[in-house]
């Protein structure tokens, strides 16, 4: 049986995982050593910065775990080992490449800092039904990028906006899971509460605003499902989102 987790965290490999090979990380590794030297940074980081900001968003992702690869031809940016760095890599994101429009900066999730960025991109204008906690969907979004970091070997590399975009789904999954049991009970106000909310697309506007196609369309049908009491589209949905386990800390 799949993995309810995949949908979400297929977002997440698709813009920042790179797996190294184990020639790519031990060159990686060494030039790293070579590059903690502050003089030797400071020669390379004018040419990085003009060569960086004019690649792709997914040639970024490649350079910047890959760039001890030959023929890369690219100086070594100062983010080519993400687990001894800072989390902020200082680089924003391309949509050039993409009908998805985000420009938020890449994190380098192996970074010892990580942790904490994901906590702060929590955001403020999100609302969760009463009854679950902020902290209930820190801890959810903190173990999912987590898990990438460590399936990556530490060398992963996601946008913040992902992570805004990861709370606002689940905050979508704790709303549809209140429709539901509301619906089931007949508890009028709170399944009204549920569909307006739903219904509003400002509650998950960075998830609206990076549909790289039919995110809208889907978001639509389901806010049209919880105003007719269509049980089986909303059920739909929190499968979609991978709810079950996503509100029950990852366990099924």
């Amino acid at each position: 049986m799949d993995d309810p987790m995949d949908t979400v965290e297929a977002r997440i490999r698709a813009l920042g995982q790179i797996r190294l090979s184990e020639e790519a990380h031990d060159a990686t590794d060494a030039l790293s050593v070579m590059f903690e030297d502050p003089e030797v940074r400071a020669l390379v980081e004018p040419t990085r910065r003009r060569r960086f900001s004019a690649l792709s968003r997914r040639h970024r992702v490649v350079i910047g775990s890959l760039v001890a690869l030959a023929g890369v031809g690219v100086a070594v940016p100062a983010v080519v080992i993400t687990s001894s760095l800072l989390a902020r890599t200082g680089e924003f994101g391309d949509p050039s490449t993409s009908t998805e429009v985000d420009d938020t900066e890449w994190i380098a999730l192996g970074a010892a800092d990580a942790p904490q960025v994901v906590v702060d991109a929590y955001p403020d204008y999100l609302t969760l039904p009463q009854g679950t906690p902020k902290e209930m969907a820190i801890a959810d979004v903190s173990r999912i990028f987590a898990r990438m970091s460590a399936e990556a070997g530490g060398q992963a590399r996601a946008q913040e906006g992902l992570m805004t975009q990861t709370y606002e789904t689940f905050a979508m999954c704790a709303w549809t899971e209140k429709w539901l049991t509301a619906h089931k009970s007949s508890a009028k106000a709170d399944e009204a509460l549920a569909t307006s909310w739903l219904g509003n697309f400002d509650n998950f506007r960075t998830f609206v605003a990076n549909d790289g196609g039919g995110v809208k369309d889907r978001l639509t049908v389901v806010a049209a499902a919880a105003v007719d009491g269509d049980v089986e589209t909303m059920q739909d949905s929190s499968g979609e989102l991978g709810c079950d386990s996503r509100l029950r800390g990852g366990n099924r």
